[in-house]
């Protein structure tokens, strides 16, 4: 791994959570960040301390770890915890918050506001009223009566929502590069908060 550069730093599940925050990150004007991929929720045991440990984190100011619930958010919240905690930083007491030492640790577990989901139930919720959903909803609804319908039902919906795009794109990250989810929702303000804690 690259030596980190920058005093804030972003540790994210993978390659879509890497495009898609580094598009928001453009869009709310935010410099000065670096988001480094973990390589997948279960690499964040073996990932985040490599990460501590790496040259220039003694200079890193804020780490924000982001992290999808998956089935259960306090689960995904403890696990990240509890990993920070054995590498000696001070995370947060709750979750979608910082805490208050050197560096600041934040950990936010996606989509923010419920027990389960993932990036792509929050990029959904964005366009939750755009015309394109109603095609999106009849298709899902067909596939969910197929003999073996797909496996996670949201991940199924973000992608026809971009198949269903002008230049189609296969994953949310690139979605969010080619302005497909609506950086301008509500849905997302838990989010933007827990981001703006850093400027």
């Amino acid at each position: 791994m690259k030596p980190i550069r920058e005093k804030t730093v972003l540790a994210v599940e993978g390659r879509d959570e890497v495009n898609f925050f580094g598009a928001l990150l453009r869009y709310l004007e935010i410099t000065g960040f670096e988001i480094r991929d973990v390589g997948g929720k279960s690499q964040f045991k073996d990932k985040l301390p490599a990460l501590v440990k790496m040259s220039g984190f003694s200079d890193v100011k804020a780490l924000a770890v982001i992290r999808d619930a998956d089935t259960d958010a306090d689960a995904a919240f403890d696990s990240v915890r509890h990993v920070l905690t054995k590498e000696g930083l001070e995370p947060p007491a709750c979750m979608n918050r910082f805490s208050d030492g050197n560096p600041v640790i934040g950990i936010f577990i996606m989509p923010g506001d419920s027990d389960r989901g993932m990036l792509e139930d929050l990029c959904l919720r964005t366009v939750k009223d755009h015309p394109a959903m109603e095609c999106v909803n009849a298709l899902i609804d067909c596939t969910s009566r197929l003999t073996n319908p797909p496996k996670i039902t949201v991940k199924a919906q973000a992608q026809a929502f971009l198949a269903s795009m002008p230049t189609i794109v296969n994953s949310v990250g690139i979605g969010a590069q080619k302005g497909y989810w609506n950086f301008d929702s509500s849905e997302l303000s838990d989010l933007i908060s827990f981001i703006d804690n850093l400027r």
